[in-house]
């Protein structure tokens, strides 16, 4: 599988108070960031349009909203990130990281600041830059954060460092028991590819595809292709 099969942005909304997009969306974080609690009334309403327009797919008006809410409200810290990855969907690189680094200018131990900035530099394939901001979440937090370690051996497996990489991935399987983001498996059986172990890889792909998305055509069509190669009697 190339690459950019194993993409972790998709743009889903959470249901809470923030409204990250997948994969942040996962993550085990407070209901309100306690730096927002004292922005003003109107940043917290341009954060919420923002939150709206999003899950109604409109991204140039969530923009909006979200770039107003920051104005007002510097240290809105979700709202940087939110707003990071509606630049990033825009494909606005350069400024959606820069939105995505504006949170740790005020917590240096933002969380989704990290992991915004993460997914970006994975778009672009700079794996050493995703290993170093990974490794980074997970000195935040290693207990709950399967994102977080998706991310490290996503890139840990693109720097040739199997080991790590099967590690990684195996503790984001473990911590995310109900499959939010099954994309994981498809990851370990490029892992178990690499190491030449059939067995396990076409076992991932078939966990992968019983917990996939609808919404993941493109990918369920890869994986069902490489099963059936996997499949296949050998000679």
């Amino acid at each position: 599988m190339r690459r950019s099969d194993n993409k972790l942005v998709s743009p889903v909304i959470a249901e809470r108070d923030n409204c990250f997009l997948a994969p942040l969306n996962e993550l085990l974080l407070p209901t309100v960031d306690v730096a927002n609690l004292d922005a003003p009334s109107e940043a917290k309403r341009e954060d919420m349009d923002g939150c709206a327009a999003l899950r109604k797919h409109k991204m140039i008006q969530a923009e909006g909203h979200l770039r107003s809410a920051v104005k007002q409200w510097p240290q809105y810290l979700s709202a940087w990130v939110v707003l990071g990855q509606v630049l990033e969907v825009q494909q606005k690189m350069e400024e959606a990281y820069g939105a995505c680094s504006q949170p740790l200018t005020t917590d240096s131990n933002y969380l989704p600041a990290y992991l915004c900035l993460a997914d970006i530099s994975a778009r672009s394939e700079s794996w050493s830059k995703v290993l170093q901001l990974s490794t980074r979440a997970l000195e935040i937090d290693a207990t709950d954060d399967a994102v977080a370690y998706h991310y490290n051996a996503a890139a840990n497996f693109y720097l040739h460092r199997l080991p790590e990489a099967e590690k990684g991935a195996l503790r984001a399987v473990e911590i995310d028991k109900g499959n939010a983001d099954p994309r994981v498996h498809v990851l370990l059986a490029q892992i178990y590819q690499a190491k030449g172990d059939r067995e396990n890889e076409a076992a991932q792909l078939r966990e992968y595809l019983k917990h996939a998305s609808p919404s993941d055509v493109a990918m369920v069509k890869r994986v069902k292709r490489d099963l059936s190669e996997l499949e296949k009697p050998t000679k």
